[in-house]
């Protein structure tokens, strides 16, 4: 057998002394002799450990791999699993991987015996079917304690310790094989790649963050793998692997140092940070989100008008216009129609809710804006109820029946002028009724010649068992921590929606909404908001009005800001009394803190979508791609870069003048070039290796090729150094050649072989 030993170049070197084994039988070369300067076989000591040594840096590796990949899971979806035996037998399943692809075996057993104890696996598996259902159950309960908290977990069956870490074990054993696959032939580092990112895109799916630490290992644990993967030798391998780990090591904790400062300097509310977002969120996000507002305003109002009477229609149907008749004499005036028995001072908002044929029945001829007893969007009878203070006057004349909306259709029309004597810098909210006590799934506006009793404000049906249940389970010891916990159980379990549906009979509306249905609007929100705030103790008041936006208020001439208020800007929020003063919350996703998005969010079509844009989707349309051509650009130009960086640095290799190094490595580059257009491979050295490479490339002229192969294996064979003119013309060759064969390319072929190959 013929020992070889690679060289810096990638060129094989004979060591063994047979005459056959060396090209055109040239002179042989004992241990003593020195090739460069240098012996080719050292220590064979260390030569015989190199094979171990890279064996374990490959398990380390991989083991790193798997490491960080559950961790990263695990770290937002709990998994209920023996951790320390599962990370002993993943490490025991990673090293028989790569001492298999390590042995002197053929290709055939190598793929043969994984095949077959995946086959054993799987029949243990199939015999131990309780442990393999806890798995997957153990995995959806982890699931659903993060995004259902309140859900049902799955069974569980009672299994020991040491067989459920197996059986975890076995379910991540195909990653395991794909892992040091990878490793053993050297490509595929995309698919390995892909692998490890799949926790992390799945919880970024569902709208949720890795940890810190997570990311952190995840770009650690790929460095290192990137840095091991290709590498032939042990002692490479090794150092390669160590210094990666304590570059990237260095590097993150930099990170996590200098993080320190930028994050202090978000905290005040008057710093850089926070002056700067809010420079970005009234200059350049607002002017857009209301652009979008206002032609979505003007095309309903074009809708409107074009549905209206014709003007030439109301002409004649004007009973003031005076008769025709030719006796001049004049017509009875016209009975003027009976205003109504009590005016409503309060502003028309347009919460009131349009509705279908199941949920409100028949809905008379005539206006339904407002609600009444006649149209069903409410109950116009007032009633009394008792107090600690007297006897209140509750009336719900303002507020729809909840159970009773089923979609939400905004007008555009304009409903009122507010004038404030500077610009706002948020929101401003407009509100436009009360709603104090709730019953029946019904808000009422209480009056009381003593005024309101506090502990109004704190009252909600003994019926709301579910509700009531979450938030004593919760229990928050602050008004701060009941706004996280109301906002989260909104994010987590339900969406924004113009059609949610009405409430089925029976059940109460914020319940259903929370529980059920989990879809609604800015009504469906605030009332659960205001009752859940009051299960924790904080009094609160529902409100319905109008949100209007800064950038709404138009300055005037005497210096105030008017703007007009148009229906779509109507709103629903909850109000929490604090320190003896009302403060608005706004829990309407999208929520952006104590600045919400203006007007009503957009509808979204999906459980758990994260589309929540209240500009709608043609805003979040643009943004999109607008984010797509940002990442596009910055992939194609880290492209262009690398390859660009790597081609210098080979270019710098092929004009080498140091023994002969650089046309070493050009020769390699044309076999490298004929094995990737489809030629066999072959011993490059040997003569009939020599004849094919020729003849796989007829652009070259025969001459140049047999100088090049001559003056390969004099500098290899003998102390030759080759001149400055030789390495020249050698590269000369080259740059031939490689503009030759890459015209004979297909398009993606020469991609691949311009830009990741890189020749």
């Amino acid at each position: 057998m013929k020992e070889r030993k690679k060289t810096r170049d990638g060129i094989t070197l004979y060591s063994q002394t047979d005459p056959k084994s060396y090209p055109r039988g040239r002179a042989l070369l004992s241990e003593s002799d020195q090739t460069g300067g240098r012996r080719l076989i050292r220590n064979p000591l260390k030569n015989r450990l190199r094979p171990f040594l890279l064996a374990g840096a490959q398990l380390a590796a991989v083991w790193f791999l798997m490491f960080s990949w559950w961790h990263c899971l695990t770290g937002v979806f709990p998994i209920e699993a023996d951790t320390p035996r599962l990370y002993l037998l993943c490490f025991l399943f990673t090293a028989a991987l790569t001492a298999l692809w390590n042995a002197p075996l053929r290709r055939l057993w190598k793929f043969f015996l994984p095949l077959l104890f995946f086959c054993l696996a799987g029949v243990w598996i199939w015999r131990h079917q309780d442990g393999a259902v806890n798995v997957i159950n153990l995995t959806a309960n982890a699931y659903l304690s993060v995004r259902r908290p309140n859900a049902n977990p799955y069974t569980v069956r009672p299994v020991p310790d040491p067989e459920m870490a197996f059986m975890f074990a076995l379910f991540l054993l195909p990653l395991l094989f794909i892992w040091s696959l990878v490793l053993h032939l050297r490509a595929g580092k995309l698919t390995a790649y892909v692998l490890l990112l799949a926790p992390a895109g799945w919880i970024l799916a569902e709208t949720l963050v890795p940890s810190e630490t997570s990311c952190w290992l995840l770009i650690l644990s790929g460095g290192v793998y990137a840095a091991i993967c290709g590498c032939r030798d042990g002692r490479a391998a090794l150092l390669k692997g160590t210094a990666s780990a304590c570059v990237l090591a260095l590097l993150i904790s930099l990170s996590a140092f200098a993080s320190r400062p930028l994050e202090a300097c978000k905290e005040p509310s008057d710093g850089f940070y926070a002056r700067t977002r809010e420079t970005i969120e009234t200059g350049w996000i607002q002017p857009l989100q209301d652009s979008y507002t206002q032609a979505k305003a003007e095309r309903e109002e074009q809708k409107r008008l074009a549905r209206e009477v014709p003007p030439e229609q109301e002409q004649t149907q004007n009973p003031e216009q005076p008769d025709a008749d030719s006796s001049g004499a004049k017509s009875d005036p016209p009975q003027p129609q009976e205003p109504p028995a009590v005016p409503d001072p309060t502003p028309e908002t347009d919460i009131q809710p349009e509705f279908s044929a199941e949920s409100s029945g028949d809905t008379p001829d005539g206006d339904t804006s407002q609600p009444s007893a006649e149209n069903g969007l409410g109950n116009a009878e007032a009633l009394r109820i008792g107090t600690s203070k007297g006897t209140a006057t509750v009336s719900t004349d303002k507020f729809p029946d909840l159970n009773a909306l089923s979609h939400f259709q905004p007008d555009a029309g304009t409903r009122l002028t507010l004038t404030l004597d500077s610009r706002p810098e948020g929101t401003v909210y407009h509100p436009s009724a009360y709603g104090v006590s709730y019953v029946d799934s019904h808000w009422y506006d209480m009056t009381s010649e003593n005024g309101i009793p506090p502990e109004s404000y704190l009252e909600y049906p003994d019926s709301l068992e579910r509700l009531d249940t979450l938030c004593r389970e919760r229990a928050p010891e602050t008004l701060a921590e009941a706004s996280d916990f109301i906002q989260k159980e909104f994010e987590n379990h339900t969406v924004y929606d113009f059609q949610p549906g009405p409430t089925p009979s029976g059940q109460d509306f914020a319940e259903y909404f929370l529980f059920d249905n989990q879809k609604g609007f800015c009504v469906h929100f605030a009332t659960t908001a205001a009752l859940m705030y009051r299960m924790c103790g904080y009094p609160s008041r529902y409100v319905q009005g109008y949100a209007v936006p800064a950038s709404a208020f138009r300055r005037q001439e005497d210096g105030s800001y008017t703007a007009e208020v148009t229906g779509d800007m109507g709103h629903a929020w909850c109000q929490v009394l604090e320190d003896g003063e009302w403060i608005t919350k706004e829990h309407t996703l999208p929520y952006h803190g104590a600045r919400p998005e203006p007007g009503i969010p957009a509808a979204s079509s999906g459980r758990h979508s994260w589309i929540r844009n209240a500009a709608g989707w043609g805003l979040f349309f643009l943004k999109s791609c607008a984010v797509c051509i940002l990442c596009l650009g910055a992939a194609v130009l880290l492209l262009l870069t690398q390859a660009a960086l790597r081609r210098q640095r080979r270019y710098r290799q092929f004009r080498s003048v140091r023994r002969g190094a650089g046309i070493r490595r050009i020769y390699r580059a044309l076999y490298d070039t004929a094995v990737f257009q489809g030629m066999e491979p072959t011993d490059l050295l040997s003569l009939q290796g020599f004849e094919t490479l020729r003849d796989y490339f007829p652009e070259i002229p025969s001459e140049s090729m047999e100088w090049l192969y001559q003056t390969v294996l004099e500098t290899m064979f003998y102390t030759k150094n080759a001149t400055k003119e030789d390495t020249k013309k050698a590269w000369k060759i080259y740059r031939q050649f490689s503009h030759m064969v890459k015209q004979n390319m297909t398009p993606s072929r020469r991609f691949i072989y311009q830009y990741m190959k890189v020749y």
